[in-house]
């Protein structure tokens, strides 16, 4: 009843209903929206196979703020505007997280197709960035060729094209731009299938450059105030990243586990390593008075306090912030948030270690090794550390998994015919004494001989025992789930009288790689080996090249025909430096296809959850294994064993 003597309210009402409401550059379609996850792994197989880099992660990103003119209620509502943008970097190629642009999901969902053929397609040489309007031209240019390209090369997308350019001109809006932003406009139109009727020569001119094979805009200027056009959802952007700086501080937080980490999401965000000098001043006051500071930007250079905020809280802050600053920072906050950042990889040190043991580094952006990169720090696992105690139902298990691999154990075999042995072949007695009354000669092969049967099977177990095993799965430290995991496959391979060594691997940097051996080749499988897997702890990190390397080199020495790796570990590879991301993915990659030239077998076996982006392109097609529930894992690895050693 006094509701309207609320004058703030009231006007607030009213400016969010006639503002606040504004439209955005496109339209929105919710009952027609597609999800990248809902297309996701057919969406991955079509960019392999129309060309795609393998190792690249496809992976969904947040809406980016655009640089496009705005009409004057969109300035009044709010200064910018975050649109989905579709980008292909070294490391990734991100997609919108959902696409609702046509009134139809079909539509929604041929675009995302088309824009995986159009990456897969494009040129990834970097443009030129210097001036505005001539960077929009040879961005218009690409896109232009790239079509075209895929147009002549795929037939059958020629038509999807055709139509989502038609519909994307119906919802493309009409606006009063300057002269320059108009010409770019035109030919934006032209180039998606609408007539330039009305166009002035100087258009048409540009026109005809843009769809020229190597035009020439190194003439052309912006004008003062020039802004970018709204962006084109079928043509994707390609970004080349600069070396990042390496003086970057690490240190490692052994109290990590303890605090809360929120699930990781789906979405990556763009970020920047900063080394903020400022940071780590401990000044006792704060020479600003509170009401000067009108606003804060998204990352301040000065000493303040960690915010602990609330995790709902925290995530917002991560959504909204356009680009989030990595740096680093003496206290540690309540809430961790776990998400994929696409970040810049550091530059690499190729400074070579004189140590006893290095092996190198594959480094894909140089395409060549960084010799004696990583050094090896081997010693043999302690029988003391965690209190862990595999349960009655593991143990049932150990018991069922024992009987089921002895079937596999070498029999005595005896063989017949042999010229030489330790009793008669009776048969073959007989038979040599007939031959001899009818031809007057015969075979001496009339002895039985006794022979063990042998596999000729050397095996090396590698398990990953880095920081993320100490997280919970189901209310089950992950790292427990390896220990019974790993014990009935050194039960199951024991009871085939298979020869085995174990070994496990955690890393801080290219000079600290360490493998800790829990059984070797010339050891026997003991209460003591099953001592030093329950004492297992948590490491560190994943440099997984080095600790293949490692074993690779361990597993050719022994003097047998069949010789397999079985790698067990829960997540991609990386570290603290400049290990991450693709970088290690590749390295990983490279120290397999080693391993294969050696004649080594590998295969891979691991509880990640995201392991279908990067998994299938490390091990290759039958060379590895994903457990989508981390409980079967006990009853899993003895099975697949037994189908790559039968």
């Amino acid at each position: 009843m006094w509701q309207w003597l609320e004058l703030e309210e009231q006007i607030g009402r009213l400016w969010h209903r006639l503002i606040g409401q504004t439209e955005n550059g496109y339209p929105h379609y919710p009952a027609a929206t597609v999800t990248l996850e809902s297309v996701h792994a057919a969406l991955r197989t079509f960019f392999h196979g129309m060309g795609g880099d393998h190792g690249l992660l496809l992976t969904a990103t947040l809406p980016q703020t655009t640089r496009h003119r705005l009409r004057w209620k969109q300035r009044l509502g709010h200064h910018q505007e975050k649109l989905p943008q579709a980008e292909l970097g070294p490391e990734r190629l991100l997609l919108p997280v959902e696409i609702s642009l046509f009134p139809e999901v079909s539509l929604n969902r041929q675009l995302y197709f088309w824009l995986a053929a159009f990456f897969a397609c494009t040129d990834k040489s970097p443009l030129p960035t210097g001036d505005p309007f001539q960077a929009d031209l040879y961005f218009l240019q690409r896109a232009w060729q790239t079509s075209q390209i895929i147009c002549q090369r795929y037939p059958g997308l020629k038509q999807t094209y055709q139509t989502l350019c038609t519909h994307l001109l119906a919802a493309r809006p009409l606006r009063s731009l300057p002269v320059q932003e108009q010409q770019i406009e035109t030919i934006i139109r032209a180039l998606l299938g609408q007539a330039p009727h009305a166009a002035d020569p100087a258009t048409l001119n540009l026109l005809a450059h843009v769809q020229h094979p190597k035009p020439d805009f190194s003439n052309l200027r912006a004008n003062k105030g020039y802004h970018s056009f709204l962006p084109v959802p079928l043509w994707g952007t390609t970004a080349t990243y600069a070396q990042a700086n390496s003086n970057r501080i690490h240190t490692v937080d052994e109290t990590q586990t303890s605090r809360t980490i929120s699930p990781e999401d789906s979405h990556s965000r763009k970020a920047q390593r900063k080394q903020f000098e400022q940071s780590e001043r401990d000044d006792p006051l704060l020479l600003n008075r509170f009401e000067k500071l009108l606003t804060w930007s998204e990352m301040v250079n000065v000493n303040r306090p960690v915010e602990d905020d609330e995790e709902s809280s925290a995530r917002q802050v991560a959504d909204e912030t356009e680009e989030i600053a990595v740096t680093t920072h003496q206290h540690h906050a309540a809430t961790v948030l776990k998400f994929d950042l696409d970040l810049a990889p550091e530059d690499t040190d190729p400074t070579r270690l004189l140590a006893q043991l290095t092996y190198p580094e594959w480094d894909y952006r140089r395409k060549r090794y960084h010799a004696d990169h990583c050094q090896v720090l081997c010693q043999t696992a302690a029988e003391t550390g965690e209190q862990w105690i595999p349960d009655d139902h593991a143990r049932k298990q150990f018991r069922r998994i024992r009987r089921q691999l002895e079937a596999l154990r070498p029999h005595r075999e005896i063989l017949r015919g042999q010229p030489d042995g330790s009793e008669l072949d009776l048969d073959a007695f007989v038979r040599a004494q007939a031959d001899l009354l009818a031809q007057g000669s015969a075979s001496n092969r009339f002895y039985l001989a006794a022979h063990e049967q042998s596999r000729d099977l050397a095996v090396a177990v590698l398990m990953d025992v880095s920081l993320s095993t100490d997280s919970w799965i189901n209310e089950r430290r992950v790292l427990d789930i390896e220990k019974e995991a790993l014990i009935a496959l050194a039960i199951g391979i024991a009871a085939c009288r298979d020869r085995f060594s174990i070994h496990t691997f955690t890393s801080r940097k290219r000079q600290f790689v360490q493998i800790t051996t829990i059984k070797d080749f010339d050891e026997s499988f003991s209460s003591q080996t099953l001592r030093r897997i329950t004492a297992l702890r948590p490491g560190y990190y994943t440099r997984m090249g080095a600790a293949l390397r490692h074993v690779s080199q361990l597993l050719a020495q022994q003097p047998k025909r069949h010789r397999l790796i079985v790698l067990l570990t829960d997540g991609k590879p990386n570290d603290l430096d400049h290990y991450e991301g693709r970088y290690g993915v590749e390295d990983t990659r490279q120290a397999i296809m080693e391993a294969r030239r050696q004649g080594l077998k590998l295969f891979g076996i691991t509880i990640d959850q995201h392991a279908q982006d990067y998994f299938p392109y490390l091990f290759g097609r039958g060379g590895y294994a994903i457990i989508d529930r981390p409980e079967r894992l006990i009853e899993v690895i003895p099975a697949l064993y037994r189908q790559l050693t039968s």
